[in-house]
């Protein structure tokens, strides 16, 4: 039996587990695109889902999306708290789908958004209105 090289297992690992990381990557930055916007107005959710091209799961229109009102900084922060589901205070512009994909939008400042994260963010929940 051939005994087992350190380097090539060693090279193995660190390969696995950045693919791995390449894939979380990807899941946070799917998040921002669809889910972080440092500033917008109602009247712009055709605009913003048009232009950051987000869809439902059958490339049709998708029937609500969720913008949280902020640079980032604060859902980064929220995730560095570790994997799980953290609980955080946002404004939101909540867009809904029309027929023909027309997008109309309802601002909520202080909402308790449930964020998703594993090794960064991930998904939302359904928002909840603060008190």
């Amino acid at each position: 039996m051939k005994p087992i090289n350190k380097v090539g297992w060693t090279s193995f690992v660190c390969l696995l587990l950045g693919l791995l990381s390449a894939v979380e990557l990807c899941a946070s930055l799917d998040f921002y695109q669809k889910h972080v916007i440092g500033n917008m107005l109602e009247y712009e959710c055709a605009t913003v889902m048009q232009t950051r091209q987000i869809n439902g799961r059958n490339g049709g229109c998708k029937k609500i999306n969720t913008f949280l009102l902020d640079t980032g900084v604060r859902v980064r922060n929220t995730c560095a708290r570790g994997d799980g589901t953290h609980n955080v205070g946002f404004n939101v512009v909540v867009t809904s789908s029309h027929p023909n994909c027309s997008y109309t939008g309802r601002r909520h400042d202080n909402r308790i958004v449930p964020i998703k994260c594993k090794h960064g963010p991930v998904d939302l929940d359904s928002t909840v209105q603060i008190g």
